[in-house]
């Protein structure tokens, strides 16, 4: 199996990424491989399979692959036309920082440790916005500064909805589940809730998360009350002990720990400084 550098395929030493359009002619493939760096897949055109990490996934257009440095992979072509993808590769050490300055509390970063890579299905004004971006990115010069400012852009694109960030090819009922569970009245029930909206097993919900989103119901399930509890905090003069009720709570000092440990400050510290903030 090949192992690419990315020594090997940026076209000068300094380039912090190399951006490439490759086109898969029907019934072709491209050979499993891993590499040292992070890549980021962005399929304009077709549909096929996307073979990695001993699975096989499939691909269409609007899909949006990101890639880890340990990930083994490749691609064959299906369907009647030729799949045609735009390719984004960057070292590991970038991917590194940016996971540590920006989303050190977010286990799910980039796939995180899940069996399979993310894989976004962007919507139309999505992928407006990611063309956009890229089609500045193709015209810069390849410096670190114009690779981040894209990062940071494609990362707040695809989780400024947070339903989409679940795989593409994520089981139908867990894709509804993940989005049922985002609703007030539903969220409520916590874990419980969650599971028996999924139809399933406990341990059958349990695995599949794990696989697919790269978390624990129970974690799944907190970060949407703390982020549900954070946007009633902004919006509202609601009082914290009716938020954490809303959420679930019946402990106030759970409420206030589980929230510190998502949002880094205390309820009545996140409402003062969203209060200045939105006044200043």
């Amino acid at each position: 199996m090949h192992r690419f550098r990315f020594e090997s395929i940026a076209p000068a030493p300094e380039d912090a990424y190399v951006l490439a359009r490759v086109t898969l002619p029907r019934g072709d493939t491209i050979q499993l491989h891993t590499h040292d760096f992070a890549e980021i897949h962005w399929v304009e055109q077709g549909e096929g399979e996307h073979r990695v990490n001993g699975m096989s996934v499939p691909v269409r257009a609007s899909h949006l692959l990101l890639i880890r440095p340990t990930d083994v992979h490749g691609f064959e072509c299906g369907g009647d036309q030729d799949l045609v993808f735009v390719v984004l590769a960057f070292r590991r050490k970038t991917l590194t920082h940016l996971r540590t300055r920006y989303f050190s509390d977010m286990p799910s970063f980039y796939g995180g440790t899940a069996r399979l890579p993310k894989a976004v299905e962007l919507d139309g004004e999505q992928l407006r916005l990611a063309g956009a971006q890229a089609d500045i990115l193709a015209n810069a010069p390849r410096t670190l500064f114009h690779l981040e400012r894209f990062l940071l852009n494609l990362f707040f694109i695809i989780h400024s909805h947070p339903s989409r960030q679940v795989p593409a090819a994520c089981p139908n009922w867990l894709r509804r589940a993940y989005t049922t569970i985002q609703c007030p009245e539903v969220l409520t029930g916590g874990v419980k809730a969650f599971k028996q909206v999924c139809g399933r097993s406990a341990a059958h919900v349990s695995r599949a998360c794990r696989q697919w989103l790269g978390a624990t119901p129970s974690q799944i399930v907190t970060r949407f009350r703390m982020d549900h509890a954070a946007k009633q905090l902004a919006m509202t003069d609601r009082s914290i002990l009716d938020i954490s009720m809303e959420c679930g709570f019946d402990s106030l000092s759970h409420f206030y720990r589980l929230f510190k440990q998502r949002h880094g400050i205390s309820p009545n510290q996140y409402r003062v400084r969203n209060k200045f903030t939105a006044g200043s």
